[in-house]
Order: structure tokens, then sequence, then C-alpha cells
């Protein structure tokens, strides 16, 4: 890593960039991603062009600042989420509808939908965790004066991503996250 003060996973190498930075960059993907299937399907629904530009454009811009972590663009992303979140949801609907009246309905299609509506609620739901802000932001957990014991470090957990206090001389397989219930833990090292 190129910091010290920058987080590492637990139990995981570190790697050139940090965790948060990654995240960061697949959120911004998906924003993207969202941008442009929102333009899509505005235009598909309502087959008017100047209907689905506007909200289109909008959207490239706050990917625009998400991508440069402008703070005025933080709720923006997720809500963008949200919105393509909220037709996929619709349309899943009335693929079920379609599919328990007279059995048109693609179950691929379904699946897919579904997919996109779970992972599209998984990263909007990072937007509320207080190390993803701080990591957007630009501040650093160890701004926190926090006291740590010798030997201790401050980890996030692989899997929820919550700040904890390890000792890495003591970590095993068999450590759990204390709020998640995940192991700390990853991968088959040799001992």
């Amino acid at each position: 890593m190129s910091d010290a003060d920058e987080m590492i996973l637990a139990g995981s190498r570190p790697t050139a960039r940090n965790p948060i930075d990654d995240l960061h960059s697949k959120t911004s993907t998906v924003i993207l991603v969202d941008a442009i299937v929102l333009s899509w399907l505005l235009f598909a629904l309502t087959g008017m062009l100047e209907l689905s530009l506007a909200p289109g454009i909008f959207a490239m811009f706050v990917w625009l600042g998400y991508r440069k972590r402008a703070s005025w663009a933080y709720w923006f992303g997720p809500m963008i989420m949200g919105g393509v979140t909220l037709i996929f949801s619709i349309l899943l609907f009335l693929q079920l509808m379609y599919l328990f009246t007279d059995g048109s309905a693609s179950i691929f299609m379904m699946l897919i939908l579904a997919w996109a509506i779970y992972s599209s609620v998984r990263f909007v739901r990072i937007h509320f965790h207080p190390v993803y802000k701080m990591g957007y932001s630009g501040h650093s957990i160890y701004d926190e004066n926090i006291n740590l014991q010798t030997n201790e470090m401050l980890a996030a957990c692989p899997t929820c991503l919550a700040v904890l206090a390890v000792n890495p001389l003591l970590l095993s397989r068999e450590d759990t996250c204390p709020h998640c219930d995940s192991p700390l833990v990853l991968g088959t090292e040799e001992e």
C-alpha cells in the first residue's frame, strides 16, 4: 500500500489500492451503466427522445461528479441506482404477472431482473455505511483518535466492511466478524 494510514481488509494481502477506492470505482461503474439504462428504458417506454435525454444527461453529470468524489453527487448516485431499481422491480412484477396469467413470461429475464435488483440494493446500502462516507469524502478513520492496544490495528471486515480493531498476529480462520458472522480470514494460505 502507498500509505500506512490506508485500511486493508482483515486477513487479505495488501494491494496497490485500498478497498474503499475499489468499491468507489465499482459503484461509479454501476452509476454509469444505470445512467445509460435509465435513458434507454425511458426511450423504450415512451418513444420520445426528448423525455429520455434530459434524465440521461443529468445522470451523466451525476456520474462525472460521483467519479470525482464531488460532495453534491454523493446522494444523487444512490438515487439514480434506486430509480433504475424501481423500474426493474416494476418490470419484474409485470413478468411475474404475465407468468401467472398467460404463461408468456421469460424466467431467464426474471432471474436477470432479480439479480439486478439485488445488486443495486447492495450498492445503494453501502452509501449508509460510515466508513464508505468517510472514504468518499477523503477523511480517514485514523482521524478519530482511536486508542488501540499493543499490536492492534484497524481493519475492515471483508464482507460487511465493519471497522474492527484486530491483532493480525492472533487472527485465525475461525475468527468471525461480530457484525455479520462472516470469516475474517479469507482464502487458503499456507501456514
